[in-house]
């Protein structure tokens, strides 16, 4: 092994076309109709002349777990490393476009969204190939800071069910994780950032493009720093900002004020770090007394003492399915009112609704006739150094990332949701509804509205937990 990092950072655009869906429902579903900031995908790739990692920050909200599949194999054949060694972590901003699959009416849905499928693969390996060229000598370092422009978000209604909503003063995880990238000079090629909080203060009336928070939290950095500023999703899940789910048709102001408020902490973490210089001991300025002098002295050895990933695929289970009689009866019902909504003229988020829960219907027969179905997650580790980023494929809540990060040997842990995919929400055991999960509720609160994914009933209660027991073995492995 190498003990020389090289390190290289490629940014490009992703914008969509005017007229292509969100990724919604009820919400966010509304066709974009302007670019408000552009959505970027930015791709950092390390290496040490024996193993190379690449890892992508999308302003996306959701990428199917197939397209996800394609892209990593492509980035990885691109620059001649493991497909486990590439990370593709999705900001969540619901201000996205929507991939093939998400809920077409219309066969020019399809084909826009297709279009907009592979110009996004293209990108991507493009601009991995780009930041492997660009590659140079770089030192790393870490730290960590503290933001609180986040909120719990399950709130408990006066009916005693879960609604989605705010509860102030209740705890989160305000970690802001910080990873700064320098040349062998100490300026900034690159400078990660993660928290963990929704990204939907550019609200649903804004029918916009937009990367929300990160976007403006990254400009923080890049202006005042210099480099390029990544922002990786955390475990957001039960999060939303604290400003609230934007209502306003402009909603700048907000996102704006939470970006900065967000990249500004960074900021401050990142201006800390040294990677070229140390504290020499203090001393005087030739004869002058009473006076002690720090000196900075020159690092020097080793840039990189480690450099590998590791990934791991874990079946995860679905609590009892109904009888195959009621998953036809269901999906009959809801191909009934697809049909009779777009008959009728319904509403468009009516008929969004109505298409997905078609899509769930079907999914709930064939699991029903599979009789085990199971659902992949994906979970995996970088570590560089001594500073390791842990992703995990479902949209996580701040406590299973507490979780797995008490569990790291390591220090700087980063742990992150909406990594290489995600195939829904991981709920703890705690937070499913007393009783149980059940199949005919409408659920208020999006983690327990499973259809929305279209998993066929609510995974296993301890699912949480065997993702931080098999998290937390795969972090030990890269000791």
């Amino acid at each position: 092994m190498s003990n020389t990092l090289f390190a290289g950072v490629v940014r490009r655009v992703i914008n969509p076309v005017t007229g292509h869906d969100k990724v919604g429902l009820r919400l966010f579903g509304d066709p974009i109709q302007a670019i408000e900031t552009d959505l970027t995908a930015t791709v950092l790739v390390l290496a040490n002349g024996s193993s190379k990692v690449a890892i992508i920050a999308c302003d996306l909200c959701l990428i199917p777990g197939s397209v996800v599949s394609e892209a990593r194999r492509k980035v990885a054949e691109a620059i001649e490393t493991p497909a486990s060694h590439v990370m593709l972590n999705m900001s969540h901003t619901h201000s996205a476009p929507a991939f093939p699959g998400w809920m077409e009416i219309t066969s020019e849905q399809r084909s826009v969204k297709q279009r907009y499928q592979d110009n996004f693969i293209r990108s991507l390996v493009g601009a991995t190939i780009e930041a492997n060229q660009s590659l140079q000598e770089a030192r790393i370092g870490a730290g960590w800071g503290e933001s609180h422009i986040g909120v719990y978000r399950r709130e408990t209604g006066p009916d005693g069910k879960d609604v989605l909503g705010e509860v102030p003063g209740a705890p989160i995880d305000p970690a802001v994780g910080v990873i700064r990238v320098d040349d062998l000079e100490g300026s900034p090629i690159a400078v990660q950032f993660s928290y963990g909080c929704h990204p939907v203060t550019v609200g649903p009336r804004s029918m916009v493009a937009s990367s929300d928070y990160p976007g403006a939290a990254r400009e923080v950095l890049e202006k005042e720093l210099g480099g390029t500023a990544l922002f990786l999703q955390g475990c957001g899940g039960n999060i939303n900002p604290a400003v609230g789910i934007g209502y306003e048709v402009d909603c700048r102001q907000n996102k704006n004020r939470a970006g900065r408020m967000l990249g500004g902490e960074a900021l401050q973490v990142a201006a800390s770090l040294r990677t070229h210089v140390r504290r020499g001991p203090r001393r005087p300025l030739g004869k002058i007394p009473n006076i002690l002098f720090t000196p900075w002295l020159a690092v020097e050895g080793d840039t990189c003492t480690y450099l590998a990933a590791a990934e791991e695929i874990v079946k995860l289970r679905f609590i009892e399915l109904p009888s195959f009689e009621e998953a036809q009866k269901i999906r009959d019902k809801w191909q009934k009112t697809l049909s009779e909504r777009i008959a009728g003229g319904a509403q468009d988020w009516e008929i969004r609704v109505a298409a997905k829960m078609a899509d769930w219907s079907k999914n709930l027969v064939d699991a029903v006739r599979d009789g085990a179905p199971t659902i992949d997650l994906v979970i995996q580790a970088i570590r560089v150094n001594d500073i390791v980023l842990t992703g995990l494929n479902v949209e996580a809540f701040f406590e299973t990332g507490l979780a797995i990060k008490a569990k790291s040997p390591f220090q700087h842990t980063q742990v992150l949701g909406y990594t290489n995919g995600s195939i829904g929400y991981l709920p703890r055991a705690e937070d499913y509804p007393q009783g149980g999960w059940k199949l005919h509720e409408s659920y208020a609160v999006p983690d327990l509205f499973v259809q929305a994914y279209s998993l066929p009933v609510a995974l296993r209660p301890e699912s949480e937990q065997v993702a931080v027991e098999r998290a937390s073995a795969l972090i030990r492995q890269l000791q």
